[in-house]
């Protein structure tokens, strides 16, 4: 193909694969495309020379050439903007600015906040989705239409008409863009255009990664934690004569319970459940209330063993030195013996003791003949005041004693028993926590002999003082028949007497004291709910805020570079196309 200023489409020669002699465009043809060149230029085509060559007419009289029905070529090409300026372009990207402004002030007033309620059940998701799916729909006008404006630039300089058709691609989407970035030498402004082009695919999937909604615990607002305390206690009953004074039967019963709980570890059997009716609540404080406490000491190593050799049968004698005895003379029948009347050996006037209870076990063969040895325990039971600390996590209750006060003496009679509590936390003042003499001579009294008896036996058969001390040798024993005591053993029995009281102090106990109950025998903690709230990875707001500011500098270039150019307005209009060729300086 020949060269020249002009704007041309080539025709293929007649012998070329694209074009047969028989084509109705061959060189014969009476067609105004077919010239004796190889190419034609847009102004040669005329609506009135159909059936006539072009080549003969021009030869015979140029002066008469037949005009174009197309406008004047400098009228057409001159600097008048047919579509109104860059003003659509400016408007459209004020439009996505906002859009992408609105989007920023929306998740900003909603960061670290609750998942936010609207009219009409909107949820912040699609509005957010919404507002991007406008900011991006406005932000590539300008930048397709200032692709479209830099085509002219650009053919101005390059008069090449496959690049026209590359920045018209590129101007129409993503493919396009590409194209024009790889096919197009060095560079130039319209592949601004066309990256951010492509970056708009990722405006989307940014906005959706920006929100994310995780759930946290807070404060509710309905309702509180509370657990019940007992600050004092003083219920009792009267006996069979005015004289005695019984445990009501609420502390009766709280003492069975724990005797006869026959689970492992049945101390544990006694925690109470607290008002919690979120599942999850916590106390920031710990608390104080009046219990039951016990403790226990093996005393095995201060027996003293007397045998007698000097009759037929030889046996032993086995005592403590509060004056606990075990007679061995019934060899292994007896299985144990215990006591609620004797003093103690480690524990005596140590605390606030309202029972104690001293064992000596018999270790025996299988028939119950012979008797191997012997086992002492002790344990006692007082009046405390338990300092906690709890929680309740997924509905299940903890409560860790962290400190625990008691009297420094056994209680005297008439007294009452009073524990003091010094200062701790908020609390600049100490407490005192108080058990009525009547009260605590009644479970004591209650306890003077319920821990008296033994348990004996033999092949086949067993017997004992009462159920209590059944239930306290079989809790106690390993299981082996031998009257060995299992870990544990009647300790956690009378650990579970204690919980078991302690239990009913705290729920059933009715204070006295008017100021007390208005107080209110209860410590209140903070009930958790769970809420989902909004958090905004900002990070991901990056893209689209770096698009916008690209867009408005492509923009800004665009229409400078436009000015400077001197060509038209034409951006996305094809009928330039129609008009022919440029020359340097203007078109023609």
């Amino acid at each position: 193909m020949s060269q020249t200023n002009g704007m041309h489409i080539q025709i293929p020669s007649p012998t070329s694969a694209g074009l047969s002699p028989a084509s109705p465009y061959s060189l014969r043809s009476n067609s105004p495309l077919i010239r004796e060149r190889d190419y034609v230029e847009l102004d040669d085509i005329k609506i009135d020379e159909a059936g006539q060559n072009y080549q003969q007419h021009s030869a015979r009289d140029p002066s008469k050439r037949p005009q174009s029905l197309l406008p004047p070529q400098d009228a057409a090409f001159g600097h008048d903007d047919s579509n109104g300026w860059w003003l659509f372009e400016i408007i459209a990207w004020v439009v996505s600015a906002v859009a992408l402004a609105v989007i920023i002030v929306t998740i900003a007033l909603t960061d670290e906040k609750p998942l936010p309620q609207w009219p009409m059940n909107i949820t912040l998701n699609s509005f957010v989705s919404f507002m991007s799916t406008l900011m991006k729909a406005a932000l590539v006008i300008p930048v397709t239409e200032g692709i479209s404006q830099l085509k002219w630039i650009w053919f101005k300089r390059a008069e090449s008409l496959n690049d026209i058709q590359t920045f018209d691609e590129a101007s129409r989407g993503t493919w396009g863009s590409l194209k024009l970035l790889f096919k197009t030498k060095r560079l130039h402004l319209a592949k601004l255009g066309a990256f951010i082009t492509i970056m708009t695919l990722g405006v989307d999937p940014f906005i959706q990664q920006v929100i994310v909604y995780p759930t946290r615990t807070i404060p509710s607002t309905l309702s509180n934690a509370s657990v019940p305390l007992a600050l004092e206690y003083s219920d009792y009953t009267f006996g069979e004569i005015m004289a005695i004074r019984e445990p009501t039967l609420g502390m009766k019963s709280a003492i069975s319970n724990g005797v006869y709980d026959t689970n492992d570890q049945p101390q544990n059997d006694f925690l109470l459940t607290p008002q919690c009716a979120t599942g999850n609540c916590t106390w920031p404080e710990t608390y104080h209330t009046l219990a039951v406490c016990s403790k226990c000491a093996n005393t095995t190593s201060v027996i003293n063993k007397k045998c007698d050799n000097s009759g037929a049968f030889s046996y032993c004698e086995y005592s403590l030195p509060n004056g606990m005895f075990f007679d061995g003379f019934y060899r292994g029948r007896l299985y144990m013996n215990a006591s609620s009347t004797l003093p103690t050996v480690n524990f005596n006037n140590t605390q606030s003791t309202i029972s104690s209870i001293s064992t000596m076990r018999g270790l025996h063969d299988l028939s119950s003949t012979s008797l191997f040895g012997v086992v002492s325990n002790e344990c006692v039971l007082y009046f405390c005041v338990n300092e906690y600390h709890a929680e309740v996590t997924n509905g299940n209750f903890k409560e860790t004693v962290s400190a625990t006060y008691t009297g420094d003496k056994d209680p005297v009679m008439g007294e009452n028993i009073t524990i003091t509590v010094p200062p701790s936390g908020n609390r600049t003042a100490s407490q005192d926590f108080i058990v009525d003499s009547e009260a605590w001579r009644a479970i004591s009294w209650h306890f003077s002999d319920y821990w008296t008896g033994n348990v004996t036996g033999q092949t086949g058969e067993r017997s004992s003082s009462n159920d209590v001390l059944t239930a306290l040798y079989d809790l106690g024993e390993d299981g082996s028949g031998s009257g060995a005591q299992k870990p544990g053993g009647e300790n956690d029995t009378i650990a579970a007497v204690a919980a078991s009281m302690t239990k009913f102090l705290r729920i059933n106990t009715q204070s006295s004291s008017t100021t007390k109950k208005q107080n209110g025998d209860t410590a209140l903690g903070t009930a958790w709910t769970s809420q989902t709230f909004v958090h905004v990875r900002w990070e991901w707001m990056i893209l689209p805020v770096v698009l916008e500011g690209l867009a408005l500098v492509f923009l800004i270039c665009t229409i400078i570079q436009s000015k400077m150019s001197g060509i038209a307005l034409w951006k996305s209009s094809t009928l330039p196309m129609l008009e022919g060729k440029i020359i340097p300086g203007r078109w023609r």
